[in-house]
């Protein structure tokens, strides 16, 4: 800051030296100048009147006619410098560059204040520029406490929600959606971004209200962009390729052909296309080889009474199978909500999550149903399960009763 301070005052007193020096300097020296080369050219006159009047080339008659006039040339011109000489004004120049001198700093000072960025050389304003995290919890986390006590500000939920996805708190970025409650429902925009926020908690796919307000996004607005992408990425994470290929498709003839979002929504395209041939490819086995779901396993899961007051409709279903002895990580996985319980399910090798661990070459399974209360895969307390115990790959009809509460 004091090297910036240093060189701006060195600039300004440039510029002040520039602009003063000619309001400094002695200007009286201009009309002595004139005279003393007029006095000059009138002496070579009268010198050469007197060479060509001795050498004969001119009558003495002659000569002093020249010379009267000459005589008379000299009183009229000094006769005009009286006149036209300016009066001196020795004070006024030197108040002209002291008004600048004060002046000019000013203003450059002023002009700075207005238009600069002054707080830009304070160390510690630089700092406050750079608001921390935990200063935007802050300030999310006040505005959340007025809410609590003005609950009936939709708009503020509305607002909160938004703040709560800019700091990555989903989970209270849902809660305060649903006390926006019909603020959520305003515009096209806000209803997305209920629907964007329910794929952000379950994993790609639309749930709940959600899925609700996007298919009245869609029905509204069948060319909505986001809302395309949002119900191909739906469609996509339900294995439901064909429709994530119709829904980006769409939107893909909309975007510039060599733009950034183009070449990813085009890769997406070849993804979903090429899962889909997957799906047919195995819908359809070679003779003589075992279908993927030769030793699928199958059954229903369903909800104890005593526990449905502990889980709401949306809230995430997870049901998987594990090696009863080995690696604890799932072979297959099925994905519902509470809203569809009893749900009958078949796990097969078709949904393995790794290449290397399949369903079918487990030598017996256990199978396990698990209500997820934040929507993580990973057991939380509070989470409510219940499962199977060993089977062999190929049971079917086994019945799962959700009825625990994990601790």
């Amino acid at each position: 800051m004091t090297a910036f301070w240093i060189s701006s005052g060195l600039l300004t007193l440039a510029v002040l030296a520039v602009l003063c020096w000619p309001l400094l300097r002695r200007h009286g020296g201009a009309g002595a100048s004139r005279k003393a080369i007029n006095t000059a050219i009138y002496r070579d006159q009268l010198a050469e009147l007197e060479r060509d009047l001795a050498s004969g080339a001119l009558s003495q008659a002659d000569y002093g006619s020249a010379r009267d006039e000459l005589e008379r040339r000299v009183l009229e011109d000094v006769a005009a410098d009286a006149a036209t000489a300016a009066p001196a004004s020795p004070r006024r120049l030197p108040r002209t560059a002291l008004a600048l001198a004060v002046t000019l700093p000013l203003a450059a000072a002023l002009l700075y204040v207005v238009l600069g960025t002054p707080a830009a050389l304070d160390p510690a304003a630089r700092e406050g520029q750079q608001a921390s995290a935990a200063e935007i919890e802050k300030m999310v986390d006040t505005l959340a406490a007025k809410l609590e006590k003005d609950p009936g500000n939709l708009e503020g939920w509305a607002m909160l929600g938004r703040s709560y996805i800019v700091t990555g708190r989903f989970a209270d970025a849902a809660r305060a959606f649903d006390k926006a409650g019909p603020a959520m429902e305003a515009s096209s925009e806000l209803m997305l971004q209920v629907a964007e926020l329910s794929a952000e908690l379950n994993e790609g796919r639309v749930e709940g209200r959600g899925q609700e307000l996007l298919q009245r996004v869609l029905k509204a607005e069948p060319q909505n962009p986001q809302a395309l992408v949002l119900a191909g990425t739906d469609a996509f994470f339900r294995s439901n390729f064909a429709d994530a290929v119709r829904h980006w498709e769409t939107v893909l003839a909309m975007l510039p052909p060599d733009s950034p979002d183009a070449r990813n929504l085009a890769a997406g395209i070849e993804k979903a296309r090429s899962q889909l041939g997957a799906d047919k490819a195995s819908a359809k086995p070679k003779a003589g080889a075992e279908a993927p779901t030769g030793k699928a396993v199958s059954g229903r899961v369903e909800l104890a009474p005593a526990l449905k007051a502990k889980a709401s409709p949306d809230d995430v279903v997870f049901i998987f199978a594990r090696a009863a002895e080995g690696p604890r990580m799932p072979l297959a996985v099925v994905r519902t909500r509470v809203a569809d319980l009893p749900r009958d399910f078949t796990l097969d090798d078709s949904m393995a999550l790794s290449p290397d661990l399949k369903l079918s070459s487990a030598g017996s399974l256990r199978i396990e149903a698990r209500v997820s209360k934040s929507g993580d895969a990973a057991a939380r307390p509070g989470d409510l399960r219940g499962e199977s115990g060993p089977v062999q790959p190929g049971a079917r009809k086994l019945g799962i009763v959700i009825d625990k509460v994990v601790e």
